[in-house]
């Protein structure tokens, strides 16, 4: 038999001016709900606790304390010290407590080695109703608090030079190194051109690169990873569900890439000097859009092409799905070609899309890759990548929506 944990620990960090310092550190192991997710295409993993009305709680001493004592203002909804605030550490656990060969085993989401959490992040808005609710998003919720320095970054200037410039101030402002951000660039180290920021948060910037640039950012820890490739393959940890089996329920859909239609329209604009001076002495410089739709369908390895020109529209997309990408490296409709197609090609398979929903084991990570077995239709076994998951614990036991990125392997 499998006994659920829930371990919710909150560390007071945000002070009021005049009140006594907030330094306690909040335990408990018992909630009505909560839910969080881990993905890369929100920005900001976010969440929801709810706790109940009945509730002790330990203090730093371990003395046990009513959470909805007389005298406890929970949200700083009262002239006393809240205890709970905006602002204040949330670090979230779960797993199970089983017997095997005649031992207790307890398996749980907090790895020791890597000091990795179910979810680690701040409080970002507590309720004043009852039974009380706040919410939790990840360190993103740092950066939005951030603002951006006014700059100008030139031609050379890396993506990683950008975020290590805008995290700079921030940085040395942390005297503890386990609040300081780090920044993850192995996955893009070309430059974007001249690129301006200010009068907006670090978190608004970010925005700004995903939408021009298609540069998805989210944090790992405390390591914030930005770039054009969103997974590094040597932290995937591999996964088994089976269908009537660990998977307690499914949304989908098996599908023969003959049947598929997938384009994507990929650019990129290059600014060249053309050798002649502005007024003012500096370089003039000229853009030259690059931009062309590749289309892959009736099972076809390769691509259809069609370049881009003036006055002319892309083919109408029917019965398909049309991406848009920007490819701030390619110098020519070739790359471009190159880079699409290699794109492209990731999601056109014969194999599942969608969601399925688990127990709290295996526990699974946005990056992770989980082989989904079916015993009486295995010609649709296959092993996929995970694009996010969502989390769900409390009164309902523990759940996992797991979604699938695209085919690894058949």
């Amino acid at each position: 038999m499998y006994r659920v944990v829930s371990n919710i620990t909150i560390i007071q960090k945000t002070q009021i001016k005049g009140a006594a310092v907030r330094n306690r550190t909040i335990f408990f192991d018992f909630v009505n709900e909560y839910k969080t997710t881990d993905s890369w295409r929100d920005l900001t993993n976010e969440g929801e606790v709810c706790v109940p009305k009945n509730l002790y709680v330990k203090n730093e001493l371990g003395k046990l304390v009513p959470l909805f004592g007389t005298n406890v203002n929970i949200g700083g909804f009262s002239n006393t010290n809240p205890l709970l605030m905006r602002g204040d550490k949330v670090i979230i656990d779960w797993g199970y407590r089983y017997f095997k060969g005649g031992r207790e085993i307890f398996e749980s989401t907090y790895d020791s080695k890597s000091n990795t959490h179910l979810f680690s992040g701040w409080i970002s808005e507590v309720t004043s109703k009852k039974p009380i609710r706040f919410k939790i998003e990840d360190n993103m919720w740092k950066l939005k608090q951030i603002p951006a320095p006014i700059h100008t970054f030139s031609a050379t200037d890396t993506l990683e030079d950008i975020l290590v410039y805008l995290l700079k101030d921030y940085n040395k402002s942390q005297t503890e190194k386990e609040n300081k951000f780090t920044v993850n660039m192995s996955t893009y180290t070309t430059g974007l051109g001249v690129f301006m920021v200010g009068n907006e948060t670090v978190c608004e910037v970010l925005a700004r690169l995903r939408k021009q640039f298609h540069f998805e950012s989210y944090f790992k820890g405390n390591e914030l990873r930005s770039g054009s490739t969103i997974y590094i393959e040597s932290e995937a940890k591999k996964h088994t569900f089976t269908f009537q089996q660990n998977i307690i329920s499914d949304d989908l859909t098996y599908k023969r890439r003959e049947d598929l239609v997938l384009s994507i329209v990929a650019s990129n604009k290059i600014e060249e000097e053309t050798g002649k001076l502005t007024k003012d002495g500096k370089a003039k410089t000229k853009c030259t859009r690059l931009e062309v739709l590749l289309t892959l369908q009736n099972g076809s390895d390769e691509p259809t092409k069609f370049i881009k020109t003036k006055g002319v529209d892309y083919p109408p997309n029917t019965g398909g799905e049309r991406m848009t990408m920007q490819y701030p490296s390619a110098k020519s409709i070739d790359e471009l070609v190159i880079l699409a197609t290699k794109e492209l090609k990731k999601y056109y398979y014969t194999g599942f899309k969608g969601k399925f929903i688990t127990f709290g084991i295996p526990f699974t990570r946005m990056g992770d890759n989980v082989q989904l077995v079916d015993n009486k239709l295995p010609e649709r076994n296959g092993l996929y990548k995970v694009r996010s998951v969502e989390y769900s614990g409390g009164f309902s036991g523990l759940r996992q929506v797991i979604e699938l990125d695209y085919l690894i392997l058949t």
